[in-house]
């Protein structure tokens, strides 16, 4: 017996308690965890993922050294083609992902499709395009909207 009246042990926790109360908490958790995911439905962030596909379609052409079209394909998806008409075909990027998109929690997307030549450069035919292109995305009431700028292609996102 110790000087202070308990036994040598009684002072600390035993691997069967400790083991216990980290199987609860791991059980809460995994509970929990579902709640505090963050979903990418909402309108600026799926315009935030079409900007990024726009400059991914961009770079993709810049590297492949051919044009590629990002093709609306309804008011609901979207993908990468190769352009060709009268169908055009869907491409994979290097790591062979298929290249389609589609919006989610009912937003939908105004807009036409968006050629690069394999400069990076939008065009339209065979010409340079001139004006700003637009993009919007809507869902309930609110609203986003993706600019292509003339001549450079640079990409934006207002939300």
């Amino acid at each position: 017996m110790c000087s202070n009246g308990l036994n040598a042990r009684g002072a600390g926790f035993s691997l069967i308690e400790l083991v216990t109360v980290m199987v609860i908490l791991a059980a809460i958790s995994a509970l929990a965890a579902p709640r505090f995911v963050h979903h990418d439905a909402t309108v600026p962030a799926q315009a935030d993922q079409l900007g990024r596909i726009i400059r991914h379609a961009q770079a993709l052409a810049m590297s492949q050294g051919r044009p590629l079209t990002v093709d609306i394909q309804s008011a609901s998806s979207y993908a990468i083609t190769d352009g060709a008409t009268p169908t055009p075909s869907t491409i994979r990027d290097p790591s062979g992902q298929l290249q389609a998109f589609a919006l989610q929690n009912g937003v939908t997307l105004a807009g036409a499709d968006l050629e690069f030549d394999s400069l990076g450069r939008p065009i339209s035919g065979s010409n340079l395009v001139t004006t700003t292109l637009n993009w919007t995305l809507s869902g309930g009431s609110n609203t986003a909207t993706v600019n292509v700028q003339a001549v450079t292609g640079f990409v934006s996102v207002a939300p």
